[in-house]
């Protein structure tokens, strides 16, 4: 038969098993504050810098150990935008080095503020924790790197123009850009330790310069129309003053709806270029009004202004001359066209071989399809008719008199 046990044996019992308790805590409590002041000058568990583990180093163990990363694994890239354009540096390369002693202190601070509750869940928990690495700059080399930058990115403004070599072309502008050292370095170093990763990209600050141009005559790609007239032999001094005309009214650009001048563009007739002969001042000007009206028409232009000469010209048949002229009143004898279509125009003139050229180059939609075509018919002695032919497809759409010529000598 079981003894029963006395209440003071229970108690005798229970005391015993306090004590164990007691010492089991104490022993618990003193075995965990030996492990954590293991780690006063130690780096605790699962502790990273970015993919280097420093788990269980000394702060002077790791110091060597990043050194050691930082003079022989340091290939991380960074880099640099400007103007939608990326340069790659290697760190190394643009004077950027591991700070040891700030990269630790950040996980010393961290360890520090842990407590002793915290350091223990660290030493106990399977969490990796992180740090970045920080760095320093070689304010020289770096400044090297970036001035070699800035010389490969600097670029003057080039402005928007014709190519008109063959066909005529419009290249749109290039803005140009100055590259601001300091301020970018300013900006690599602000990032640097803020912000990096391997292959960030930097934004470095520069000044755009911006480029003049209109992007509205990328829409000229087609020679609309053109008109040639011959030049008339042994007339030197003539034939320079067509040659000056030709140039006062070549990479003209006509806007649509604008009225272009002949006499605003190449007059007065007197000006640089033009030479003196005969009665007359810049004679000769009227066959390049001419063979500009006549490329006109064939564009199906509209015309605004056009006079005929006293006779008939040996350039071009009865009644699609136009005259011009200028005084030194200021009054001018003019030869004007509208711009119709929906696209600028651009004019090209020049003299080749005895020829002289006038063309207009706008889009391939200008005349919606249509081609003209012009023809003259005598009337009487002195006169003519003159008429302009619209066609689509091939076929004649349309034909109207231009106008009705009356030459007042032979």
């Amino acid at each position: 038969m079981l003894k029963r046990i006395s209440n003071k044996e229970k108690l005798i019992i229970l005391v015993l098993i306090l004590v164990v308790l007691i010492v089991s805590y104490i022993s618990l409590v003193v075995l965990n504050i030996q492990t954590i002041r293991q780690y006063n000058n130690k780096i605790l568990p699962n502790i990273y810098v970015e993919d280097l583990e420093l788990s269980d180093y000394t702060y002077k163990q790791a110091k060597e150990r990043i050194k050691y990363y930082n003079d022989n694994d340091l290939t991380k890239v960074v880099k640099f935008k400007v103007n939608d354009s990326e340069y790659e540096y290697l760190i190394r390369d643009i004077g950027l080095s591991i700070d040891p002693d700030k990269t630790l202190d950040q996980i010393k601070q961290y360890q520090d503020g842990l407590g002793y509750s915290g350091k223990l869940m660290a030493i106990h928990r399977n969490r990796k924790m992180n740090f970045k690495y920080i760095y320093n700059s070689d304010v020289g080399k770096l400044t090297e790197a970036i001035n070699s930058l800035k010389a490969k990115v600097d670029r003057n403004p080039v402005n928007g123009h014709f190519e008109t070599v063959g066909k005529v072309s419009y290249v749109k502008g290039v803005d140009g850009y100055k590259l601001d050292v300091n301020k970018s370095i300013e900006e690599i170093n602000k990032n640097i330790n803020t912000e990096y990763r391997d292959g960030i990209v930097v934004n470095l600050v520069g000044e755009t310069t911006k480029a003049y141009g209109n992007d509205s005559y990328a829409t000229i790609d087609t020679m609309t129309s053109a008109f040639v007239t011959e030049f008339m032999p042994n007339t030197y001094l003539r034939n320079i003053n067509l040659a000056t005309a030709l140039g006062y009214i070549n990479g003209t650009v006509v806007e649509p709806g604008q009225v272009f001048s002949y006499c605003d563009k190449a007059g007065p007739f007197n000006k640089s270029g033009y030479v003196f002969y005969y009665e007359f001042v810049g004679n000769g000007v009227c066959q390049i009004a001419t063979t500009t009206y006549n490329a006109a028409l064939l564009g199906g232009l509209e015309i605004v202004k056009r006079y005929p000469h006293d006779k008939k010209s040996l350039y071009v048949a009865g009644g699609l001359d136009a005259t011009v002229a200028s005084y030194s009143s200021g009054w001018c004898v003019d030869m004007q066209f509208k711009n119709t279509y929906k696209y600028p125009i651009y004019i090209k003139a020049y003299p080749m071989n005895g020829e002289a050229h006038v063309e207009f180059w706008s889009n391939s939609n200008a005349k919606e399809g249509k081609e003209y075509r012009t023809s003259s018919t005598q009337i009487g002695r002195r006169g003519y008719k003159s008429y302009l032919h619209t066609y689509k497809d091939g076929k004649e759409i349309d034909v109207h008199e231009i106008a009705t010529t009356w030459y007042l000598k032979d």
